[in-house]
């Protein structure tokens, strides 16, 4: 936090919770008192106390955007986590960091479990790792025909993200597809999760590691540009800051990480015969207006775009779907609401797309957008 909150209610106007709950005691100023007290005096609050407040945050760092005063909420959320750290969010931090051997083989156990016997504390885990399956998802209706040649020739590192790497092997394979009649050499790169998940949960020493892990990779590649086709992951790497020998270093890093979207501007799709005349899109949280996944998929659908979300949030939530599911799910429903015109509804961040697949009523489907796309 660079300076104190001067209580000028911009986060307010973005916050999710507040905008699903009406409760302004949810939101980042709240929160940003709390800490401010919590600073002063360390004894004001339980350690139970402070974990339960702790987990009432969805890390969209909405408020973070638009603060004058550069007052990081979700960072000062995280340092809350980091002190009072309890059995929910260690369920967290393993289920991120045993990602390879968890997710696909978890989904499957978790959907035979019966709710009756689901304790408590493991029912939101359940429900988030049935969402994670790697089955045939949406079918696809877009088919790329042409490539322009921007790109041809250039060798880039491709950032997967866990999801894609783990479970929806999809949407890997779409990645490259595209990528190859670019004309894109990938290069080889043995990346790690983009820790962003470890870091708002108050793991932040874990999240450090693999940031420095995954700059070596790039390092090593020849700091070549850096393809991404999930936004939080986008984000989190956009976040590292620790682990390079200079600020123009960091700032070619910045510079190279570039989503896969905007590689793909400049190829003519073909619209199928099979594609759904009303279609809705999500804007995950991370990409702010600036979303180069929505610039695509509007060029390419026009008037089937009937739906997008502008200020909602899915509800994912990190670790606060673990402690606060209530609140999570208020906030999904509202997403939804904004979404109803539409049948499907395409993202471009991994955990928008496991989360609204989710939670989608009968009738309704989501998923990212490379599953509407022949590969």
């Amino acid at each position: 936090m660079t300076r104190d909150c001067i209580l000028c209610g911009k986060c307010l106007e973005v916050c999710p919770l507040i905008n699903a709950t009406n409760r302004e005691e949810l939101g980042p100023r709240a929160k940003a008192d709390l800490y401010a007290l919590l600073r002063d005096d360390e004894y004001l609050l339980t350690g139970e106390d402070a974990a339960r407040l702790a987990n009432l945050c969805l890390g969209c760092h909405r408020c973070k955007k638009v603060c004058s005063q550069g007052v990081d909420v979700p960072g000062l959320v995280a340092a809350l986590r980091a002190a009072h750290p309890n059995f929910k969010s260690w369920l967290w931090k393993t289920w991120l960091t045993k990602a390879k051997t968890l997710w696909g083989k978890s989904s499957t156990a978790a959907k035979l479990v019966p709710k009756q016997f689901q304790p408590e504390k493991f029912g939101p885990l359940l429900k988030m790792l049935a969402g994670l399956k790697g089955g045939p998802g949406l079918t696809p209706f877009l088919k790329a025909e042409t490539f322009p040649d921007t790109y041809r020739g250039e060798k880039m590192l491709l950032f997967a993200g866990c999801t894609a790497k783990y479970v929806q092997g999809r949407w890997l394979m779409t990645a490259l597809h595209l990528l190859d009649g670019l004309g894109v050499e990938v290069l080889s790169g043995d990346f790690q999760c983009c820790g962003g998940g470890l870091k708002g949960a108050g793991f932040g020493e874990e999240a450090a590691e693999m940031a420095a892990h995954n700059v070596e990779v790039w390092r090593k590649a020849g700091k070549p540009k850096v393809v991404t086709f999930c936004e939080s992951c986008r984000a989190a790497l956009d976040a590292y800051s620790g682990e390079f020998a200079s600020e123009e270093e960091l700032s070619h890093f910045r510079k190279s990480t570039i989503p896969l979207s905007t590689i793909a501007t400049g190829v003519e799709f073909m619209i199928l015969p099979s594609a759904p005349k009303e279609l809705g899109y999500h804007r995950p949280c991370h990409a702010g207006q600036e979303d180069a996944d929505y610039q695509l998929l509007q060029a390419v659908l026009e008037e089937r775009l009937v739906a997008t979300t502008e200020k909602e949030c899915c509800g994912f939530g990190g670790v606060m779907r673990l402690g606060a599911a209530d609140l999570a799910n208020a906030v999904n429903r509202q997403c939804w609401e904004q979404l109803c015109e539409a049948d499907i509804v395409l993202t471009g961040c991994s955990a928008c797309a496991v989360q609204l697949e989710m939670t989608a009523s009968k009738g309704k489907q989501a998923g990212h957008w490379l599953e509407v796309v022949e590969y």
